[in-house]
């Protein structure tokens, strides 16, 4: 039995860490992990351990998700698991999409927004396009199309494009702790949401066998965004001793200030910002998230969204608050978006 799994498998890392907290056994003076025992003597002890302490950190990792990832994923992820239509397998299962589908639009913005704050000539990184006949993997050159692509697919292969390119070239992007495995859990999670959306309305017995292939997929995907923890998305208020700043983390969608005592340099940086555009507080790093993640609040001024980049259609940058789901510009902001989005292309397409 123990062929089935591996005990050296990166997955199984932090349940042996765990085991082997209390130290080593001797046995005769020589010493053995108490995990490599466990596994070598009983595996289907091992593996029901396992099972335990994954669900534990899966729980443990679901609450730090709903109160502190960004509020789009936190909000669409907690309708998911304890939603009114949670017990539905077709709601929860276009809770999850809309979950998945959140984490690549925060993602993209937090890679993009990275590269434009420090100006590195990225010309020289390519995208994967497909394997050909012989099954090697073809590359190009990003384009504005591509940058700015709607396809989830596409901003995947081109965040994969730019971190690949900053690890080879030891850049030292923050945004590497993303991971490329990350990145190629959400391509798999996006192919299936294609052939979800061939049901234009699933059956419960269709959601059902979907839900069967993407609960395992997307719990294996979501325990590689724990980093999401330390990720604020602020929108800077005012500053007196420190910048007051509105916070778009946890599920709830009201609108909360907290005050955020900044480095000189980082202080200028966000009072530069100004009130009209967000900007991420990744542990040391600073940078602005525009013009891939806005806001916007409701008419009450009670709630604030995020709103995801979702295209350039009639000249203009089209945006979807989570929650509100319709597509909306923002005229006034529209030079500032194409300027933020030249600087992108100066550096990234050749």
């Amino acid at each position: 039995m123990s062929e089935e799994i591996n005990y050296e498998d990166a997955k199984y890392q932090r349940f042996n860490d765990s085991l082997d907290e209390e130290g080593v056994v001797e046995i005769a003076t020589i010493p053995f992990q108490r995990s490599r025992i466990l596994f070598e003597m009983a595996v289907e002890t091992y593996k029901d351990a396992f099972a335990e302490h994954a669900e534990q950190e899966f729980e443990e990792l679901k609450q730090s998700a709903f109160d502190y990832y960004p509020s789009c994923i936190a909000y669409n992820f907690r309708l998911s698991e304890k939603g009114e239509g949670s017990s539905d397998p077709v709601r929860k299962l276009l809770h999850l999409k809309d979950t998945s589908e959140s984490i690549v639009f925060v993602l993209y913005a937090l890679v993009m927004g990275e590269v434009r704050n420090k100006l590195v000539n990225l010309k020289a990184a390519q995208i994967f396009v497909a394997h050909d006949t012989g099954g090697n993997p073809v590359y190009t050159n990003f384009n504005t199309d591509k940058l700015l692509s709607d396809a989830l697919k596409q901003k995947i292969q081109n965040m994969k494009a730019i971190i690949g390119f900053a690890q080879t070239n030891a850049l030292g992007f923050k945004s590497e702790e993303i991971g490329l495995g990350l990145l190629d859990d959400l391509l798999v999670l996006q192919s299936i949401r294609n052939d979800i959306s061939h049901h234009a309305a699933p059956t419960r017995e269709q959601a059902e066998e979907e839900l069967s292939q993407v609960i395992p997929l997307f719990r294996e995907m979501l325990t590689k965004t724990k980093f999401l923890e330390n990720c604020k998305i602020l929108r800077f208020e005012s500053y007196t001793a420190s910048c007051r700043c509105e916070t778009f983390n946890g599920h709830s969608l009201n609108r909360e200030y907290d005050n955020h005592t900044l480095s000189a340099p980082q202080c200028a940086y966000v009072l530069g910002l100004g009130q009209d555009q967000l900007f991420a507080l990744w542990d040391s790093e600073c940078f602005s998230l525009s013009p891939f993640l806005h806001f916007d609040k409701d008419a009450t001024g009670h709630e604030s969204y995020l709103c995801f980049f979702k295209g350039k259609k009639e000249g203009k940058f089209w945006y979807e608050p989570v929650k509100i789901r319709t597509e909306k510009p923002f005229d006034t902001l529209q030079a500032r978006f194409d300027a933020e989005k030249g600087q992108l292309v100066a550096l990234v397409v050749p």
